[in-house]
């Protein structure tokens, strides 16, 4: 049977999602936990999984994750908002990459992805992945981790599925 995938994008309907500082190190140099002053909007809704500057997921999605691929690395980083003292605690993600882009995808001028396809052979044993040199290409999960976060009413992304050749 040929496995199924959905990327991860945006859910746009969140209004007023929580968007942390991008980090100013790589992941590799980035500690084991962290701490970050911000200064929170108001009304800002803290979500499961934000993709935008950087992968950070909550506890619960790490959780999901590390069931899904131990190898998966997560570093702690803990937000603080300096007017009110409120934490919030991420974890950044190193999500594997994958070299699986067919021939048969289609891109925008500008060099970014219009329509998705991927190599079915070359994500076959794949379960959580991004792209290796795809710009504008989200995290890809298979049909059963996919599940998996809806069960557990995970917030923050919308899925879309992904067409295999």
């Amino acid at each position: 049977m040929i496995p199924r995938f959905y990327e991860l994008t945006e859910d746009h309907r969140i209004l007023n999602p929580f968007r942390p500082p991008a980090l100013q190190t790589s992941f590799d140099e980035l500690p084991i936990s962290s701490v970050m002053m911000i200064e929170r909007k108001p009304n800002e809704e803290p979500t499961d999984w934000i993709s935008r500057p950087s992968y950070f997921v909550s506890d619960r999605m790490k959780r999901l994750m590390e069931m899904v691929d131990e190898a998966m690395l997560f570093k702690s980083v803990t937000f603080i908002d300096q007017g009110s003292g409120e934490q919030l605690s991420y974890w950044a993600s190193h999500i594997p990459t994958v070299l699986a882009l067919s021939d048969h995808s289609l891109f925008y001028p500008n060099g970014s992805i219009q329509q998705l396809v991927l190599q079915g052979e070359a994500v076959k044993d794949q379960r959580i992945f991004t792209l290796e040199g795809v710009r504008g290409s989200g995290v890809i999960v298979r049909l059963d981790v996919a599940e998996s976060m809806l069960r557990r009413g995970l917030s923050g992304f919308v899925l879309r599925k992904v067409d295999l050749e």
